[in-house]
């Protein structure tokens, strides 16, 4: 028999970027385990990033149900101007003016836990009459934004539905929040919701292990699931005239401050100066929110700017197009105090791209646990410039021998459809108890 899960989600096509993924692939292959999915997201949402690819993903016959959204993000674009900008769900700090951190406080001490908050109260009175008439198996919400998961907890309490709550990221440990300038009050909030939805929800997921630790920790119980994000192999296919005619070395996503790889920086641009062949073969390629401050970084390295190629989000098919004409791939993870626990979603399309993959970040985290058991070794500290001038003349040289393909070992199981398999069984298990 047929089960039915409701899934809130606030990203679904045409929103673009990495947060849209995870449930919908899930919702793509839900149906091949017994259950049908029902969408719930907003009807006008203000997401940044836009991918019509996204729309042929095999889901066009789901029921999707939609009710409009109040966005406060148009307020803060007419107090800052054309200076107002979101970066993936951040919104920036609109510079050191008073406007602008009056903007950053109001968003972090009035709207939580996020700006969505305001779709929290009608997108409840919505469910609770169309459940009621449409009843569902189980719900799922996934944040963030983690005002999501508040829906769920409304829904659970009041008609009694089985509930798997679903971070795709940290919530009171999320570095972001450090930039919003809460207060106290704002803080013991955050933490308090959090608890709650922890404690409330029959099942909690999450993408790493990690994370499910540190939640675990919060919720003071060993309630925390594991299942990652993945790739589609469907969307990987295999091209007999791959050409990769530049030392291409490829970054897809967002770009910031607490990512930038100047050591990495330093070493192309001496390369570039001491050995005009390597000079003549690299070519490097950012495509994804960049931030101005990484912009000015690699402009100051005068061998090496010349050499970068910027470009704006690009659609998910054509990412994977570039992910296929590169000879290396960049995977840079935040210099934070949470980098321990953040896998990002891209990693996994690296693995299937089947190229060799330069990694920065922390030596303890999860990252480097799931490259080393996939036999990955490029992997550095961000402060080890010796140890990236050894991966950048290794992978030179596979370049340059025509070796520029690389298969981790035991991928299959990061694969969407066999993850799916995995959200199935959690689901079945909450239906049970």
């Amino acid at each position: 028999m047929v089960k039915k899960v409701l899934i809130v989600t606030y990203y679904w096509p045409p929103s673009g970027g990495g947060g849209v993924q995870r449930w919908l692939k899930f919702a793509k292959y839900l149906p091949e385990f017994g259950w049908e999915p029902v969408i719930f997201t907003p009807e006008n949402p203000d997401f940044e990033l836009k991918d019509d690819s996204f729309q042929d993903q095999g889901i066009n016959e789901l029921e999707v149900i939609k009710i409009p959204i109040v966005e406060p993000f148009s307020l803060y674009r007419k107090i800052l101007g054309k200076g107002a900008v979101q970066k993936q769900g951040v919104v920036d700090k609109g510079g050191s003016s008073i406007l602008g951190k009056l903007a950053l406080w109001i968003r972090g001490n009035w709207f939580i836990p996020d700006a969505r908050v305001f779709w929290v109260k009608p997108a409840i009175k919505h469910l609770k009459t169309y459940l009621k008439e449409n009843p569902v198996d189980v719900i799922v919400t996934t944040g963030p934004p983690h005002s999501m998961h508040l829906i769920g907890n409304a829904i659970k309490r009041s008609l009694g539905i089985p509930w798997l709550a679903d971070f795709r990221d940290p919530w009171t440990e999320w570095d972001v929040l450090k930039q919003l300038n809460l207060n106290k009050r704002s803080w013991e909030k955050h933490k308090r919701l959090e608890f709650e939805v922890l404690n409330m929800a029959d099942a909690v997921v999450t993408v790493s292990k990690r994370l499910a630790a540190r939640l675990d920790a919060l919720s003071g119980i060993p309630c925390v699931n594991v299942v990652t994000n993945g790739y589609d192999a469907a969307d990987f296919q295999e091209s007999e005239n791959e050409q990769v005619d530049k030392f291409r070395i490829v970054h897809m996503g967002l770009l910031n401050e607490g990512r930038n790889p100047k050591h990495l920086w330093n070493v192309l641009d001496k390369r570039c100066a001491q050995d005009a062949h390597f000079n003549d073969c690299l070519e490097v390629v950012l495509a994804g929110t960049i931030e101005m401050s990484v912009k000015a970084s690699i402009a100051s390295f005068k061998h090496l700017s010349s050499k970068v190629t910027i470009l704006d989000y690009v659609p998910h098919q054509e990412a994977l197009e570039i992910y296929s004409k590169a000879a290396v791939l960049l995977l840079l993870v935040n210099q934070t105090s949470n980098s321990s626990w953040i896998l990002p979603g891209k990693v996994y399309e690296y693995f299937s791209a089947n190229k060799p993959i330069l990694a920065l970040g922390q030596q303890e985290s999860d990252v480097f646990d799931m490259l080393k058991e996939c036999g990955c070794q490029g992997f550095s500290q961000y402060h080890d410039k010796a140890r990236i001038k050894q991966l950048v003349d290794e992978m030179f040289e596979l370049y340059q021998s025509g070796t520029h393909k690389f298969s981790p070992l035991g991928i299959e199981k990061y694969e969407r459809k066999n993850l799916t398999g995995e959200l199935a069984v959690l689901l079945e298990n909450i239906v049970l108890h």
